[in-house]
């Protein structure tokens, strides 16, 4: 297979199947990216993105059959969804030097290399501490550096952002553009976050099934959805959503959408737009209704380091959808160890109201699997609950899981481990659900089964509190919001109140059309029957 001088990868006839299964993963696909782009990999959960991304480089390469052929360069960097995965040294300078250590450079270039890295990144500040001190974000950007200071033709990136709170998505993402633009290397990047990140990528390879449908530039790759009504255009950024539904309305459509957030405002204030849509109701609550109540939580891991948690109090109302937000390292998932009774509180009381059930979902889904089989995994556990067996089959379909059953959940995908995790904290019939990230990894689509669940479960009497990064998703399913700070809990308010007073803990739709539709905060205060 020959590879032009302007092309970096090329796969040709990439098809792909793991031991066991009958069905490819990767079908017939044949794609080429050029030296210098910044491409972005995108598709539903489960089509075939980790699995393509682990291909091209020949040391995470999946075991199983291929056919076509792959020609990628010698050097590929690759950042990994979890930051803590591929961190091994105990310090950001060790780890910055590891890799230079093992390619047997010198001492002084190794210092060079370190110091001019380091500045780039802007982490000369925190270069000697150890990694254990570090934020999610920290993590992800010394990852970032990691790979960048062994000078790789190409960096591959799987969803780096999943884990990490808005304020560090936006700096990982500017770093991100900035080596692109700067130092012109080539980044293959999958990614959920359309909105952040289709306005900077020059290419877009989209991925269906296992099928390549799309190799283009991004606006026309935005045109392919909607035009197509491809239900994949639900995960198109807000500012592409509205403009469609603005211009749409108004007899004024233009031929390209727009992608960026000052594209959108400056393309809306020249449409003579009125809202006709009515608010959604807020939904009141008295403290008297609260389920489950945390007064004056304390907590911290070991006596000689600072709290995590500092005179916390919550209060968690009946047959309601709550939501705890806050940066990366904030106490969010300790918080809801400390609410589940998995850890106790150095000082402070829980109160729980009797005889109800909490269900507990941490961050690390992959753990709560063993057997052979998804199916094995949902049949076992609803004898432990009220589920029969057509339950169990409900609580699957609602979640997409069906056709998954007879895989083994360590070959599910990110999204979809997540899904069954759900599906199996749920058959253990748990009055109040406790959930860390339950949206992480998921498509719109995935996003969606979940948000429909959580609100069902509401109507069924069940009582939700959810930590999460990602603020769109929030803001459509939550009844109240808290914003955790420095270990306490520092404002607690109806979820559009809270997003409709931030600059920053805001949505995409409020960006998009503040001052302009002033009050929305999600696409349901629109007519947007097209993106249902």
């Amino acid at each position: 297979m020959s590879q032009s001088q302007n092309n970096l990868l090329k796969v040709e006839g990439l098809s792909f199947t793991y031991p066991g299964m009958e069905e490819e993963a990767l079908i017939d696909l044949s794609f080429e990216v050029e030296k210098g782009s910044f491409t972005l990999l995108c598709g539903p959960t489960g089509s075939g993105k980790t699995t393509l991304l682990r291909a091209l480089k020949e040391e995470l390469r999946p075991t199983g059959d291929y056919l076509g052929h792959i020609l990628a360069p010698p050097t590929i960097a690759f950042v990994l969804q979890d930051p803590s995965n591929q961190i091994v040294m105990d310090r950001v300078w060790h780890e910055l030097a590891f890799g230079l250590e093992n390619m047997g450079l010198s001492g002084k270039v190794i210092e060079r290399r370190i110091a001019e890295t380091a500045h780039f990144f802007g982490i000369e500040h925190w270069i000697n501490r150890p990694i254990s001190e570090l934020s999610g974000g920290e993590k992800q950007i010394l990852n970032l550096a990691s790979s960048l200071i062994l000078n790789p033709s190409l960096i591959i990136l799987d969803e780096p952002t999943a884990r990490l709170d808005p304020v560090a998505v936006t700096r990982f993402l500017s770093l991100l553009e900035k080596i692109h633009q700067e130092i012109g290397t080539t980044i293959l990047l999958s990614e959920h976050r359309m909105a952040d990140v289709l306005p900077l990528v020059n290419q877009v390879l989209y991925l269906e099934e296992g099928h390549l449908l799309y190799d283009g530039e991004p606006r026309a790759f935005a045109s392919f959805l909607l035009e197509g009504q491809n239900p994949f255009a639900k995960s198109l950024p807000a500012a592409t959503k509205i403009v469609d539904w603005a211009e749409a309305a108004t007899g004024q459509r233009r031929s390209l959408p727009a992608l960026s957030v000052p594209e959108a405002r400056k393309r809306l204030n020249g449409l003579d737009l009125v809202l006709m849509t009515e608010r959604p109701d807020e939904i009141a609550f008295t403290e008297a209704d609260a389920i489950l109540k945390a007064k004056a939580l304390s907590y911290r891991y070991k006596s000689d380091l600072p709290f995590v948690l500092e005179d916390l109090s919550l209060h968690l109302l009946e047959q309601s959808i709550h939501a705890v937000l806050g940066g990366n390292g904030s106490g969010k998932s300790t918080l809801l160890y400390l609410m589940s009774r998995v850890k106790s509180p150095n000082s402070g009381k829980l109160f729980i109201e009797e005889e109800k059930r909490v269900g507990l979902l941490t961050q690390n889904a992959k753990a709560l699997f063993s057997k052979e089989h998804l199916k094995d995994e949902l049949m076992e556990l609803h004898q432990l609950g009220q589920y029969g067996e057509e339950e169990v089959e409900k609580i699957a379909g609602a979640l997409s899981l069906l056709p998954l059953l007879s895989r083994h959940p360590y070959d599910l995908s990110g999204g979809e481990m997540q899904k069954a995790a759900l599906a199996k904290l749920l058959l253990l019939s748990p009055d109040i659900l406790l959930l860390d990230e339950p949206d992480r990894g998921l498509d719109a689509a995935g996003k969606e089964e979940v948000i429909t669940l959580l609100r069902k479960l509401r109507s069924e009497g069940k009582t939700i509190l959810f930590v999460s990064h990602d603020l769109n998703f929030t803001a459509r399913v939550a009844d109240r919001v808290s914003l955790l700070f420095n270990g306490q809990i520092v404002v607690t308010e109806n979820s559009r109140s809270f997003f409709s007073e931030n600059n920053f803990y805001t949505t995409d739709v409020a960006r998009v059309t503040r001052g302009i539709l002033p009050g929305l905060v999600a696409l349901e205060d629109l007519d947007a029957k097209r993106f249902d």
